[in-house]
């Protein structure tokens, strides 16, 4: 099922460097996939700093390079990884490096939306960053070499929407009972477990171990996770900031809000404010001005 070519839409800054593009799948992806990402930067080496949200990322390198720069989050160590790799959830933040000129590309997935997809626990990829084709076999290599193949971005988002449709009629049945926690958590991520592990039914061991092979962390730190979401969202808005955004995040004061947040994301809420993006979990290591359009959809 393809979604209609939306609206051209672009938020504009001052000086536009930086264009990802963006693309939501229609249901039934939707209920799996964020949405699809295609970066390309026409300027010096671009580096972002990705946030723990609580869910698995799929990155290709789309260009001439095939190669990815990953790096640990104080930037310093780099990790070894393919140009077609599976980002599980972490509970650090990390840096990634696109050279200038180098297309990339992302599936976003929502919590829990990459297992029926991957096919093994998520938590076997908890903090991990695996090779596609390691996951995927050879059905991981062919759609990498179909997405450097294509001649456009919308091609490009078709092709992802096409092939993730076909590995759904191998789909894992998703347990209703990991649902069930994870919109409570995302209801309120304050919420205490054993109200959690009430609404599933398991006892504590069985509860954590279902939910991280479909979720790939341990619900205690994927609330955590996604209080901190939650604020990032809060400090986007403007809305509020301090204590009263410490408060309303449900964390206990402003120190223990500033020490989780410095923990996940490497940087203060100040910091944050002041270099964040559209996008609440991509953050520029250096400062860039950029635009967002909502490009045609595959056809």
């Amino acid at each position: 099922m393809l979604l209609r070519p939306p609206a051209r839409r672009w938020q504009k800054g001052p000086a536009v460097v930086y264009r990802p593009a963006l693309y939501r799948p229609a249901p039934p992806l939707a209920e799996y996939v964020e949405f699809f990402g295609h970066w390309r930067h026409r300027g010096p080496n671009y580096r972002s700093r990705a946030l723990p949200r609580g869910a698995v990322t799929i990155v290709f390198d789309v260009g001439r390079r095939q190669q990815l720069d990953f790096y640990t989050a104080d930037g310093r160590t780099r990790l070894p990884v393919p140009p077609a790799v599976v980002a599980g959830p972490h509970r650090a933040s990390y840096i990634t490096d696109i050279a200038a000129d180098e297309p990339a590309m992302a599936i976003h997935f929502r919590p829990g939306g990459a297992f029926p997809f991957l096919g093994v626990p998520l938590g076997d990829v908890e903090d991990q960053a695996v090779g596609l084709e390691e996951i995927w076999g050879r059905g991981g290599r062919e759609v990498h070499e179909r997405l450097i193949a294509a001649p456009s971005v919308a091609a490009r988002f078709g092709i992802l929407e096409e092939f993730l449709l076909s590995r759904a009629r191998f789909a894992v049945r998703r347990d209703p009972r990991v649902a069930a926690a994870l919109a409570a958590i995302e209801a309120d991520p304050s919420v205490r477990m054993a109200e959690v592990r009430r609404l599933t039914g398991w006892s504590t061991k069985r509860m954590i171990a279902q939910f991280r092979a479909e979720v790939g962390l341990a619900p205690k730190t994927y609330a955590r996770v996604r209080r901190l979401q939650a604020a990032l969202r809060r400090l986007g808005e403007g809305t509020a900031g301090g204590a009263r955004l410490a408060a309303d995040a449900g964390y206990f004061d402003q120190a223990h809000f500033v020490r989780d947040f410095r923990s996940f994301t490497a940087m203060t809420p100040t910091q944050y404010g002041r270099q964040r993006l559209v996008l609440p979990s991509h953050v520029p290591v250096a400062r860039h001005k950029y635009a967002i359009p909502a490009v045609p959809g595959p056809s």
